[in-house]
């Protein structure tokens, strides 16, 4: 799940290693609500080369709330130079306010190497169907240019939905990213438009997005399907695209929003049923003297007790919590992108990697619901500590695993008070 500020996405890294030094070398206003700001390297050298729909992590120093890290969508296709992200301005994000407001041309950010794997197919042979609300985009405008650069021939069909023509990012820019591909087209729903916006020049459809719309008006017997957008959005379509014939592997989807998205279909699509009453209420709000759960898992998530790492398909590191960073010795950012060996002693490398093979493609673990396990940590220093963890498997709709998830706390002491215990045991019964 990623908003404009947040993200839990299964990641493929390119170029992986700690976070670079980079500045912000131009911004540029896309609606009253989204701001993009080139970024480049302060030591001159070329950015990495990211796939189109990736995502790059940003630590920011704010005033008053110290290193603070969110990841954002590419919204460029590899140039080169710069990375680009188009962030909208969230009233309660501190970051996308930090950045609105008080981030500068000039400005130093720390940004870890792009990873995500909501990216077009290497060779694209079907036709693709791009489909997202408010600034799920972001990742659309990213394969628009590459597609754009390619001169790709496949049937390209953009469909964006917002509010207004005064939400709506990136228009002209749109226009002629699908002028210049050969076999492209547009479609942009205004849900509420203005008086001064035009049907025809500004957007073509009035109202919110509907399956029956796509099912008309797209190649839903052949096409892959992109969707990005809030939560709501999101449930609005890609479960009625699935039951509408579009299968898993075609059918490919990342969210940008809070969680009470979830219940919002401001993006444009028709308005999603949430399960029940009951849960609508268990998201909306606190109940009385309680807690909602997202505060609940964001509490142990951020805390230092134990650590919390989470990993992609190929064991790359994308989620290091403080208790990780206290455990470990490596910071969030020389843990992002990073393979779990930096944490594996190197005897026991071969075993983990076959289990984690076989767990990736089969979707079972050996291991059973709440089974602890015990196994040798690494920490940055090149000391062995010993760790009891719990481990889940993250998978999609579809079933297929793309990542795993991790609790671990370092039982090194106990593990040698133990030890010792049984020495002593020992002695006395050779005695």
């Amino acid at each position: 799940m990623r908003d404009n500020e947040q993200a839990a996405q299964p990641a493929i890294p390119n170029d992986a290693g700690a976070a670079r030094d980079y500045r912000i070398r131009a911004r540029r206003k896309e609606s009253e609500i989204v701001t993009s700001f080139e970024l480049a390297p302060t030591d001159g050298a070329p950015p990495p080369v990211h796939v189109a729909g990736q995502y790059l992590t940003l630590f920011a120093a704010i005033p008053g709330l110290g290193e603070t890290k969110r990841n954002y969508t590419i919204s460029t296709a590899p140039n080169g130079e710069h990375l680009r992200i188009s962030v909208k301005r969230e009233p309660q994000g501190q970051v996308s306010r930090w950045l609105h407001d008080a981030a500068e041309v000039g400005t130093g950010l720390k940004i870890a190497p792009p990873a995500g794997s909501f990216v077009l197919p290497a060779t694209c042979t079907r036709p693709i169907v791009m489909v997202s609300g408010g600034v799920g985009l972001t990742p659309m405008i990213a394969m628009l240019e590459a597609l754009a650069a390619e001169k790709a021939r496949v049937p390209v069909h953009f469909v964006h939905c917002t509010r207004d023509g005064a939400t709506h990012a990136f228009a002209a820019h749109v226009k002629e990213l699908v002028a210049a591909l050969p076999n492209a087209r547009a479609t942009i729903l205004y849900s509420q438009p203005r008086p001064q916006d035009r049907q025809g020049s500004d957007f073509d459809l009035p109202g919110r997005l509907t399956v029956d719309w796509l099912t008309a008006e797209t190649a839903l017997a052949e096409a892959e399907y992109y969707v990005c957008g809030p939560l709501g959005f999101l449930r609005a379509l890609v479960p009625a695209l699935a039951k509408a014939g579009v299968p898993a592997e075609r059918l490919h989807y990342e969210f940008f929003g809070p969680v009470e998205d979830l219940f919002d279909a401001e993006g444009g699509a028709s308005a999603p049923v949430p399960a029940s009453g009951d849960a609508v209420e268990a998201y909306r709000a606190k109940a009385e003297g309680g807690f909602a759960r997202d505060e609940i898992a964001e509490g142990l998530i951020d805390g230092a007790a134990d650590a919390v790492v989470a990993s992609d398909r190929e064991g790359r590191i994308v989620m290091w919590n403080p208790g990780a960073a206290r455990i470990f010795g490596f910071s969030e950012a020389e843990a992002l992108g990073q393979s779990l060996d930096i944490i594996i002693p190197e005897p026991f490398r071969a075993r983990h990697w076959e289990g984690y093979a076989e767990t990736v493609a089969s979707g079972k673990s050996r291991y059973g619901a709440g089974d602890l396990l015990a196994v040798p940590g690494l920490t940055k220093d090149g000391k062995r500590i010993s760790l009891e963890f719990t481990i889940v498997l993250l998978k999609d709709a579809a079933g297929q695993v793309r990542g795993m998830a991790s609790v671990l706390r370092d039982v090194t002491r106990r593990f040698e008070e133990t030890r010792a215990l049984k020495k002593e045991l020992a002695a006395l019964r050779g005695g």
